[in-house]
């Protein structure tokens, strides 16, 4: 059975590449014209920036318990 922590950890990155793909996606290949898929993009890459630093600092803690 998979523990709690690697579930956590498996989740943060299974949420990190997803946010990277849908930015790259919206910046590559605008679904609406104009500024909003330019904001959905760089939106969703400062999430995964985010999630990558939180992940990080996850990581960490876990290493401690």
């Amino acid at each position: 059975m998979i523990g709690i922590k690697t579930f956590h950890l498996f989740f943060i990155g299974l949420s990190i590449l997803l946010t990277g793909w849908y930015s790259y996606f919206e910046i590559t290949t605008p679904t609406n014209p104009g500024n909003l898929s330019t904001f959905l993009g760089i939106a969703s890459l400062l999430s995964m920036l985010a999630l990558g630093y939180y992940g990080y600092n996850v990581y960490n803690k876990f290493k401690k318990l």
